[in-house]
């Protein structure tokens, strides 16, 4: 009898063991299939998605300043661009769309040469004669003859991309001896049109209706509840607050972001105002590039 008890008990733990293993390898092909199923999906994405690649490159000059010292110019330029999307004829005609917007270059130019002519001309302009400032030429030569060192850094980036929408962020930043001054700008392109996104992407009657939401929420960020309120925190030139092409794509909504002292004293503060895609849906134009999102 106990023999009897002792062959079924090794036949129940035999049956047992070849149920689990069953199980084991089931779920073995359920995840193998699954495994197959994302890299076939993770192949279609990157099929469609671009490949960035990144340059840096510098340059050094100097001019005399007119106290007879030598004032040396430096430059330092980093980019990240397109190198392939889709195939050679779309890569060609991304590369020239980022030459002509950001790079400011001749679009019949190979990228790296467009790259390396933008460095160039960052290094050959007269940085000192044309800040922006309008001075007479005495104190104009006083300015000079308190710089030692100028030095432009430019840093391309890439700030968004999702939904046929690649933003890019040109970072630049002046300084002069130990002062430094820096500014952001943003350049959005629709990887559908191969064109650069601009606010014919809202109906034209819109336009005021954002900028007032614009102002609001500008308020609603520095917890103020009237403009006089805001001219005391340093802002100025809040009624004339435009809504501008200076804006990037983000997870949740738009971002426009204003150059120092456009909006406000602080010559190092660049006011920035998100509006959620939600909120300015309603303004979107019949083709326009937010009903993606």
């Amino acid at each position: 009898m106990m023999k009897a008890n002792s062959k079924d008990l090794k036949k129940h733990k035999m049956k047992k063991s070849l149920t689990i293993f069953a199980l084991a390898c089931i779920l073995i092909g359920m995840m193998a299939t699954s495994c197959t199923h994302d890299e076939k999906k993770s192949s279609k994405v990157s099929a469609d998605s671009i490949s960035f690649t990144s340059l840096k490159m510098g340059d050094t000059t100097s001019f005399t300043k007119s106290d007879g010292e030598i004032c040396k110019e430096l430059v330092d330029v980093s980019a990240t661009y397109p190198a392939f999307f889709k195939d050679k004829t779309t890569t060609q005609k991304l590369q020239k769309l980022y030459i002509t917007a950001i790079l400011n270059g001749n679009d019949s130019l190979r990228i790296a040469d467009a790259i390396k002519e933008f460095t160039l001309n960052l290094s050959q302009q007269n940085a000192l004669g044309n800040n922006g400032s309008d001075v007479d030429g005495e104190n104009e030569e006083n300015y000079e003859n308190e710089i030692d060192k100028f030095v432009i850094t430019v840093n391309i980036t890439v700030a968004y991309h999702q939904n046929n929408v690649v933003t890019f962020c040109k970072e630049e930043t002046i300084r002069k001896n130990d002062v430094a001054a820096k500014n952001h700008k943003y350049y959005n392109f629709d990887l559908e049109t191969m064109k650069l996104i601009d606010l014919s992407m809202f109906r034209d009657d819109a336009i005021n209706d954002i900028c007032s939401l614009l102002k609001n929420k500008l308020m609603e960020q520095n917890q103020v509840n009237t403009g006089d309120e805001l001219n005391d925190l340093g802002y100025f030139n809040i009624d004339n607050l435009s809504v501008t092409t200076n804006f990037s794509f983000e997870e949740d909504g738009i971002t426009w972001s204003y150059l120092p002292q456009e909006l406000a004293a602080d010559a190092n503060l660049e006011p920035k105002i998100s509006l959620s895609y939600r909120n300015l849906m309603q303004f979107a134009s019949e083709k326009s590039v937010l009903k993606r999102f």
